[in-house]
């Protein structure tokens, strides 16, 4: 019946909002809606304003959800190269799990506060392992680049076996060219 109030079990929260959106999230953007948000929960599109304003508060909490899940690279890691190869493929890996959302991580990345966190972390252990601040920004902003083109690459569908492989192996090729461009940059300043 048109108007009749949708019952909740359990109290309404983003925790459960964002759980409920990434379930929807799954089958593509285009199946998350307020309105099939509000199905999904068994609450009225009126209780969900309460918690989120709109669609884009609710997509920014999603995606920087999704990324916390990343693994955490530390200034104290040890190798920065590593730490940052292990995100990026962790990345990948929750991404995988996820594939509705690469639209939206693409888009909404750059101004996230999870990625941003990520980036800082994962510039300060690069400067850690004697980077400086530039080499660390070019280093990290090529591996980003990386991600994200292969994300956008996909357009939507699963990656495939051959499709993590080869992925895996650019961004092992890009990590030891930048290594080695950075090396060679070097020898050229001292001499």
């Amino acid at each position: 019946m048109v108007g009749r109030p949708k019952t909740r079990a359990e109290a309404l929260d983003r925790q459960a909002i964002i759980a409920a959106a990434l379930l929807l999230a799954r089958k593509g953007l285009a199946s998350l809606t307020m309105r099939s948000l509000s199905d999904e929960l068994q609450v009225s599109v009126g209780a969900l304003y309460k918690h989120v304003s709109g669609r884009d508060e609710l997509l920014d909490l999603v995606v920087d959800h999704v990324l916390d899940w990343a693994p955490d690279v530390t200034a104290d890691t040890g190798d920065g190269w590593s730490a940052l190869r292990a995100q990026v493929l962790g990345i990948q890996d929750m991404m995988d799990r996820f594939p509705g959302l690469d639209d939206a991580v693409i888009a909404r990345s750059p101004r996230s506060p999870t990625s941003k966190r990520m980036r800082r972390d994962g510039m300060a252990a690069l400067q850690q392992g004697g980077l400086t601040v530039d080499e660390a920004h070019r280093v990290y902003r090529a591996v980003t680049w990386l991600w994200l083109g292969s994300r956008a690459a996909l357009e939507g569908r699963r990656r495939r076996q051959a499709d993590i492989d080869t992925f895996t192996e650019a961004l092992d090729i890009l990590i030891a060219g930048l290594r080695h461009h950075i090396d060679l940059s070097r020898k050229e300043l001292t001499g």
